[in-house]
């Protein structure tokens, strides 16, 4: 007699348990998904006004340049017991239709030891076996930093030439 209660109980538990799944599936998942589709939304209204205006959309008759005078030498972070050194040409490319354009090319030059040191402080995050692997990373943290030194994103790229490493 008592196995047949018990029976009946977790049956009837079973059914409570069914009816209830297919009550929530059937009024709140469709609330979260409408939920997720509005967040989406947002989302990608955010990206599109945080978004940086690419490199590749700006003609290159409206990029000016900004070469540092003289060649950097930069120590790299070491390994072993040995210093490693960098010496490279840095140069800054500008989007001449930014409305911060002429400003900034305008204390370019009084800044030049802020900027060599910012590039100085980025390569010597690294050793003389991670510079060439992280070459890109090194370009878009040295980019990132100068943008918020001079609080403008008028920079739309930095350049590393004749980079010798030893």
């Amino acid at each position: 007699m008592k196995k047949n209660i018990l029976t009946v109980i977790i049956m009837a538990v079973c059914l409570i348990n069914t009816v209830l799944s297919a009550v929530i599936i059937f009024t709140i998942v469709p609330a979260a998904n409408k939920t997720n589709h509005l967040i989406d939304k947002v989302a990608q209204i955010i990206d599109l006004e945080l978004e940086d205006e690419p490199a590749d959309e700006i003609a290159i008759s409206d990029i000016d340049t900004y070469e540092l005078a003289e060649p950097l030498t930069i120590n790299l972070k070491r390994t072993d017991k040995t210093n490693h050194y960098a010496v490279l040409n840095a140069s800054l490319s500008i989007n001449k239709l930014h409305e911060d354009a002429a400003t900034i090319q305008s204390v370019m030059d009084t800044h030049s030891n802020e900027i060599a040191e910012i590039i100085t402080e980025e390569f010597s995050k690294y050793t003389i076996d991670e510079v060439s692997d992280n070459k890109e990373t090194i370009k878009k943290d040295t980019l990132t930093r100068i943008r918020d030194y001079f609080n403008s994103d008028c920079i739309i790229q930095v350049s590393f030439g004749n980079i010798k490493l030893q």
